[in-house]
């Protein structure tokens, strides 16, 4: 705890007749909330019964994440522990956006058109929304499809339900790539087995019909799933799937059409996530959304903008 809040503690609690004595070793400090959200006033008659006599003090704190390991410490000693996560809060430089564009530009519309295929047959077989996705490893400028997946919530499900929400497109083709690398991991060590069947996994995250694919991948030496891999989809992904990928490592993300009720990767949707290069996080995920002269004036036709994707 920095001096300047154990003083500012201490001082508080001097004033509170019934309170406790000087030790703080056998309590827990606990910062509630900002005051531009909830006044101190508010907190203290909601948490009177727990309180009792213990003081409720306003504390400076940072208002931004630090940009160095230096600036975390030094807000840490004056204000409120603080960790540096070694990401930009003012989001990505230019020269770092202008350069990912640039390796994915030529070839992103090849795998923005077949996750777009994949998504029609799966609504033609009624397995599920028109919704795809398509995982991309590329090597060396060399890009080649690792996991493709269409939304399979229907399947199996009546349509009178709401489905099976967790067999969305992306997070099937996630489920897909932690096969690969298992399967990986079995074949190196030897240990390979008749692959189980997958009728009952949760995550559909086996390719049924004419649709889906999942290769084996090599190890990820940095041990995130997703580390070096870019995904393409139809949609903007809901908050469930943005996080998912979020947490799986991606680092690059386009999408073709927007999702603004149910979308988490955009700022200016109604949620308002916005988990692209969002500064709380401790990933950066760069994100796009795909257009072309072909389909400008086709971006949302028939789209359905409540669709969770």
């Amino acid at each position: 705890m920095p001096p300047e809040v154990r003083s500012i503690i201490a001082a508080a609690r001097s004033e509170s007749a019934d309170s406790p004595g000087d030790e703080f070793s056998a309590e827990r400090i606990l910062l509630i909330g900002s005051i531009n959200a909830i006044t101190k006033e508010t907190l203290e008659e909601m948490l009177s019964p727990v309180l009792q006599t213990l003081p409720l003090v306003v504390l400076p704190v940072p208002l931004l994440a630090p940009t160095s390991q230096e600036q975390a410490t030094r807000l840490s000693t004056k204000y409120w522990p603080t960790v540096y996560k070694k990401s930009n809060v003012f989001g990505p430089h230019p020269s770092l956006v202008t350069r990912a564009a640039e390796s994915i530009e030529d070839d992103a519309g090849k795998w923005i058109a077949l996750a777009t295929e994949v998504a029609e047959k799966a609504f033609v077989e009624g397995s599920g929304e028109q919704v795809g996705v398509v995982v991309i490893e590329r090597h060396e400028g060399v890009a080649r499809p690792v996991a493709i997946a269409a939304d399979a919530r229907w399947l199996n499900w009546p349509r009178s339900s709401a489905g099976n929400v967790t067999a969305h497109a992306a997070m099937r083709a996630i489920a897909m790539v932690a096969d690969s690398v298992k399967a990986r991991e079995e074949l190196e060590a030897g240990t390979t087995q008749e692959a189980p069947s997958r009728s009952s996994s949760i995550f559909r995250d086996q390719p049924h019909g004419t649709v889906g694919k999942g290769d084996i991948l090599p190890m990820d030496k940095d041990g995130y799933l997703c580390h070096d891999l870019e995904i393409y989809c139809t949609h903007e992904p809901c908050v469930m799937c943005s996080m998912a990928i979020v947490h799986s490592r991606f680092g690059k993300l386009v999408f073709k059409h927007r999702t603004p009720r149910t979308g988490g990767i955009c700022a200016d949707g109604e949620l308002g996530h916005g988990l692209f290069w969002r500064k709380e996080l401790n990933w950066t995920l760069l994100a796009w959304q795909w257009s072309s002269q072909h389909d400008a004036n086709e971006e949302q036709r028939g789209v359905n903008i409540s669709l969770n994707a």
